[in-house]
């Protein structure tokens, strides 16, 4: 089990993050979702014990990452740009790690190699972008981690060296019942391994829970009103991004949901429609993106 507890990471006056505690089960995957320069590659260096934190700390079972080389040996941190030893082959790469990882399977890496069709042999400088995340990935899941943490290791890759990755994910949580953390931008690539995700927004967390849970907290709602209406009417009721037309609104609801309903309902609108939100809308709707769009529309003007 990993429990990050009351982590604050801070370099100089600048607080990366703040205050964030999230917890991730055996058998289960954290999905870390947030714009760029949100904090995640922070969290997951604190997580990995590379960084100390300023205040709070990351557990293993237990005991505190940082500095702890016995715990650290049963994890592997797959970087967005992982280090490799200068003029290696792929082969001696995975020997460097195997080094550091008392159970580094040599038959893993090779089958892993084999499925993205990579040559042991190749030279890490003659591999583009893309293979050397491939070659990454043989070596972490050659290492049989405990704990895995992956950050933004979608990039780059292919559709179908994706769809791999995410086969690969799910059978070595089925087999080994490993911890992974995922840190990613790309909403789409982590829904479909995740059972639990977490969002980040300007240091804090801001949401977390079970992937299965977002559809209960979250709903949009498109209500008609027989005149037009001012958004004051609306205050009091949990809402984001709220977009009057007229006599028309649009507004996404959080929470207690039944209960927000409710509130609507108070309003006599003459027809109420309601949906459920994905998790990209979900993010939209917590990270306030729609709000560039007035910006946007203006920077040609």
């Amino acid at each position: 089990m990993i429990e990050i507890n009351s982590v604050t990471k801070k370099y100089g006056k600048f607080t990366a993050i703040d205050n964030i505690s999230l917890s991730v089960e055996d058998s289960s995957v954290l999905g870390i979702v947030g714009f760029n320069g949100s904090g995640k590659t922070t969290l997951l260096n604190v997580c990995a014990g590379i960084f100390k934190a300023d205040d709070g700390a990351v557990y293993i079972d237990g005991e505190d990452v940082f500095d702890n080389n016995q715990k650290r040996a049963f994890m592997f941190y797959l970087a967005d740009n992982i280090w490799f030893p200068p003029t290696s082959t792929i082969r001696n790469a995975a020997k460097y790690y195997a080094d550091y990882f008392p159970f580094f399977d040599f038959k893993v890496f090779t089958s892993i190699c084999e499925l993205f069709g990579l040559s042991e042999k190749a030279s890490i400088r003659s591999l583009s972008k893309g293979m050397k995340k491939q070659a990454a990935i043989a070596i972490a899941f050659g290492a049989k981690p405990k704990y895995l943490l992956i950050d933004e290791t979608f990039d780059g890759l292919d559709p179908h060296k994706k769809e791999i990755l995410k086969k690969l994910l799910l059978e070595y949580i089925n087999d080994t019942n490993a911890s992974v953390i995922i840190a990613s931008h790309d909403l789409g690539e982590i829904s479909g391994v995740c059972d639990h995700v977490a969002i980040i927004n300007g240091k804090n967390v801001i949401l977390n829970c079970a992937m299965d849970d977002i559809s209960n907290h979250y709903r949009r709602v498109v209500l008609t009103f027989e005149n037009p209406v001012e958004e004051s009417i609306f205050d009091g009721i949990n809402h984001r991004n709220i977009k009057i037309s007229g006599k028309t609104v649009s507004l996404t609801i959080c929470g207690d949901i039944e209960k927000e309903m409710e509130k609507l309902k108070n309003l006599n609108a003459l027809e109420t429609e309601c949906s459920k939100l994905t998790l990209e809308e979900v993010f939209v709707a917590e990270t306030e993106a729609e709000s560039d769009n007035e910006k946007i529309r203006n920077v040609f003007k």
